[in-house]
């Protein structure tokens, strides 16, 4: 799967990426379930093929601008197609945010 972390380079530079679906995960150092939450979020993105998406990771630990500009105010908190989750989703609520943003993508 593609990562990115807001503090460091794309491991995508050079791939093109209009045509994948951009997944938002923030996350925070001291978040006790910000870990299981990458979790499911990374598994469910292979069950879809994680081919299909660029993953961005804010560490508001180190960049709190980045909630405060998504209007994020819990962690963890996943942003896919403009639908946002907070807390550990369940990988039902993941694909329902991913066939969403595919419907809302169609011309």
């Amino acid at each position: 799967m593609t990562d990115t972390d807001a503090d460091s380079n794309s491991d995508d530079v050079g791939e093109d990426t209009s045509d994948k679906i951009e997944v938002l995960f923030f996350k925070s150092d001291t978040c006790a379930f910000c870990p299981r939450a990458e979790e499911v979020l990374r598994e469910t993105l292979e069950e879809f093929g994680a081919d299909m998406f660029k993953v961005i990771v804010y560490n508001v630990s180190e960049d709190p601008e980045k909630a405060e500009e998504y209007g994020i105010f819990a962690l963890p908190a996943i942003i896919i197609g403009g639908m946002s989750v907070t807390g550990i989703p369940e990988p039902e609520i993941i694909m329902k945010m991913i066939l969403g943003s595919k419907l809302g993508t169609r011309s």
